[in-house]
């Protein structure tokens, strides 16, 4: 029997402090560049959930020691970027930043490196990553010419230059750029056409920076890494950028408060980015640090938004806003979506779907949609949506549903991969 989460809608306002989970994103990188470094890195409240653990997962098989020394706190021994020669076959479940990061991993060793997954990750295509690394010397075989399975097996001596679409996916470049210092002559990568979602770039070089390793980035054109080392580390992952945008969501629709307690204004994640959003719509922001508090406009009514919002720069919270869209007066649109048809589902035809349940009206575009004003509240029987395996599509419609009312999300757990603690933040809400 198939599982459904219920959302309720709230009924009052709510005053909410919370620690978000540590940030994926941030976490696989540091997990990678600690196996790239020459000894121990202490890693302290990493992401905890499917993604990180897939990571952690595939280090283990290519030789790295890693161990819990207590509650959120790792340490991670890495070997100058030498790993076992074994043929190994690493499982990458539904994380698509792991299987690119992984791939470029795969470049460094001599025996074969097999990676799955999900049979949706099955579906999302990588053939211009690994077209790359056959141009930098590995010997690849894929499926369908790009998709898992792959099987990687690196060179005898290395290309010191390459150029790559940057259309495609920023994780591509930093599959490589992480991988960059520990070739023998360094990495020269140079971009064709215009990078996407540089954000996600800058998280990259950032985490890179903190292992003692600096990135020569011109303008997003070119990059250059000369030879380094990667130096072990202790650090503390900073609270995931997208998981703060389903509540900043909340308070901005409700005239809630939020306290972030480990994100503010020192953070390079793009995804923070959506707090600007939240200001169009009437929501006061103090940002600290370390902390960021939203409050929500106590108007009856959001401010229309006159403009498109492009959401290029920050496509994983483009969701969570277009599940806000119904309840800002006028049309929303909302552009720069191009990449969403690539996720773990189309995540500009599935939302659409979803919200058309409750008769939102939206035109759908081929990177674009329009969300008319949504004026059918409350609603008067239950509504199932379908979540599609994708986690980001049951977090932004339990936004919607904390609105709406009466809804039922199946196949809520498919939430633990990237925030398995989500259902019980969000019932705080109703607290």
């Amino acid at each position: 029997m198939q599982s459904i989460q219920t959302v309720k809608r709230v009924e009052k306002t709510f005053n909410l402090g919370m620690h978000l989970p540590g940030s994926k994103s941030i976490t696989l990188r540091d997990y990678l560049l600690s196996s790239l470094a020459e000894g121990e890195s202490d890693i302290y409240f990493p992401g905890i959930c499917d993604d990180t653990f897939r990571m952690e997962d595939a280090l283990k098989k290519l030789g790295i020691q890693i161990s819990k020394v207590k509650e959120n706190m790792l340490t991670i021994r890495g070997n100058n970027g030498i790993f076992n020669r074994n043929e190994v076959e690493l499982d990458v479940g539904l994380s698509a930043t792991s299987t690119r990061l992984l791939m470029g991993l795969s470049l460094l060793r001599k025996g074969k490196t097999i990676i799955d997954g999900h049979e949706s990750m099955r579906a999302r295509p990588n053939k211009y990553l690994l077209d790359v690394l056959k141009e930098l010397g590995a010997t690849v075989t894929s499926c369908n010419d790009g998709y898992l399975p792959v099987s990687i097996v690196g060179p005898k001596a290395y290309s010191k230059s390459i150029s790559m679409k940057g259309d495609k996916s920023s994780q591509y470049f930093s599959a490589l750029l992480q991988i960059a210092p520990v070739l023998p002559e360094g990495l020269e990568i140079i971009v064709e056409g215009e990078l996407v979602s540089k954000p996600y770039i800058e998280i990259t070089i950032n985490e890179m920076k903190k292992f003692g390793v600096q990135v020569e980035n011109e303008d997003y054109k070119r990059f250059y890494v000369k030879p380094q080392s990667y130096k072990p580390v202790k650090l503390s992952v900073e609270g995931d950028a997208s998981a703060a945008s389903y509540f900043s969501a909340l308070a901005t629709i409700h005239g809630g408060t939020v306290k972030l307690n480990n994100i503010g204004s020192s953070t390079v994640q793009g995804d923070y980015k959506f707090l600007e959003i939240c200001k169009k719509l009437g929501a006061e922001v103090i940002e600290g640090k370390d902390y960021t508090v939203i409050t929500g406009t106590k108007s009856d009514q959001l401010p229309s938004l006159d403009t498109p919002i492009n959401m290029e720069s920050m496509p994983d919270v483009a969701p969570t806003l277009m599940a806000i869209a119904p309840f800002i007066p006028g049309v929303t649109k909302i552009t720069g979506l191009s990449t969403l048809r690539i996720k773990e589902c189309d995540r500009i035809s599935a939302p659409v779907k979803e919200l058309r349940k409750f008769g939102v009206e939206i035109v759908e575009g081929a990177d674009y949609v329009e969300i008319n004003e949504w004026k059918k509240l409350p609603l008067s029987s239950q509504i199932k949506v379908e979540t599609y395996d994708d986690h980001r599509m049951a977090m932004s419609l339990a936004v919607f549903g904390t609105k709406a009312g009466n809804m039922e999300v199946l196949n809520p757990e498919c939430v633990e991969k990237t925030y398995p603690l989500f259902w019980k933040d969000l019932s705080k809400i109703y607290s």
